[in-house]
């Protein structure tokens, strides 16, 4: 049967590299500390930024979309979802908002995650909110170009109720025990929760979301402000590659923790450089116009005003919008795409 040595991780070896993610990440968040206090509307305006990528980005992972207006509309609910992908989009940003909130009052325990999983699909017509599966499941890659790979066949359904109570008692245990990085035990809890899959549904959104959970509960607030699932679409074929080779031999106890957690690391690492060389500027004023061309220019790609309101949070998507206009009427940049997909790029 499956266990949980959250001691030691499957006789972990923290590699160097490793080591070096986890000082970097330590190293970003006392910068932070001393940055926040004094940047709070920036703060402000990251967290709005970043409930909508992360909503969209997430749901995105999975196949699920509408436009742009009518995400920012659901997220900052204005709107009432109209279909299914609407529905399962206003799921996941009342789970989102739920653990910003409240994560405090959310021990890692198998009701507290059926709970979650309950709301994911509060606005559906599906039966199986709440519930484990009842039924045997598969983890499938689906690449790009449709195909598809069975990287891996999760535990039965008959075994999942207890390997979630086990799971959430081997990381909450090992938490107090301090004998590992908080940051390897939140990392691990999301690999060894994805490949018991325990839900008919939603199991990659659950994952995200645990992501952020776990980490808000050891400390790391990154989540709140920059947008970890997209990262994470950014890089998804590492994900999955990562993935499949920390699998291998996952039932009998014989799997290795490292490549995920290295990957886990750098997307933990990457949240706090962003977060960082966001809320820094802020600290000496520069034009919107000089930031925008900035970003455009140290991107080398073309950008979409959301991404550029991330990564120029000091002002707000109104000058932001005046600005780019601006700047294509001096045909100084150029659009890229229509509609959804329009991006600028610097001429």
């Amino acid at each position: 049967m499956k266990t949980f040595d959250y001691s030691t991780l499957n006789n972990l070896v923290i590699t160097p590299e490793m080591t070096t993610k986890i000082s970097q990440i330590g190293e970003l968040r006392g910068q932070l500390a001393q940055l926040a206090p004094r940047e709070a509307a920036v703060l402000d305006r990251l967290l709005e930024v970043a409930k909508i990528q992360s909503t969209d980005a997430s749901n995105r992972i999975e196949g699920i979309f509408t436009s742009d207006t009518r995400l920012r509309q659901l997220v900052q609910h204005r709107i009432q979802p109209h279909d299914r992908s609407e529905e399962e989009i206003s799921g996941y940003r009342d789970v989102l908002d739920l653990i910003h909130d409240q994560y405090a009052y959310m021990p890692i325990r198998a009701t507290t995650i059926l709970a979650l999983h309950k709301k994911l699909f509060a606005f559906t017509a599906s039966t199986w909110g709440g519930q484990f599966k009842d039924r045997d499941n598969q983890i499938v890659t689906v690449f790009e170009d449709g195909t598809t790979e069975t990287r891996f066949t999760p535990a039965p359904a008959i075994a999942t109720p207890q390997l979630m109570t086990d799971l959430c008692q081997g990381y909450e245990h090992a938490l107090m025990e301090a004998k590992m990085p908080a940051v390897l035990l939140a990392g691990a809890f999301v690999f060894d929760f994805v490949s018991i899959h325990p839900f008919r549904d939603g199991n990659g959104r659950m994952s995200r979301l645990l992501t952020l959970l776990v980490l808000y509960r050891s400390g790391f607030e990154v989540g709140k402000y920059i947008s970890i699932e997209s990262l994470i679409e950014q890089t998804k074929t590492d994900y999955y590659r990562v993935l499949k080779e920390s699998s291998d031999g996952w039932m009998a106890n014989a799997n290795t923790y490292t490549p995920f957690l290295n990957y886990f690391l750098s997307i933990l690492l990457q949240s706090y450089r962003d977060l960082v060389a966001r809320v820094r500027p802020a600290t000496t004023k520069t034009s919107a116009v000089a930031l925008i061309q900035t970003a455009l220019e140290e991107a080398l790609k073309p950008l979409s005003k959301r991404e550029l309101m991330g990564l120029i949070p000091t002002y707000s998507e109104v000058t932001i919008a005046r600005e780019l206009n601006a700047l294509l009427n001096e045909k100084k940049i150029v659009k890229v795409g229509q509609g959804r997909s329009t991006k600028y790029r610097l001429v």
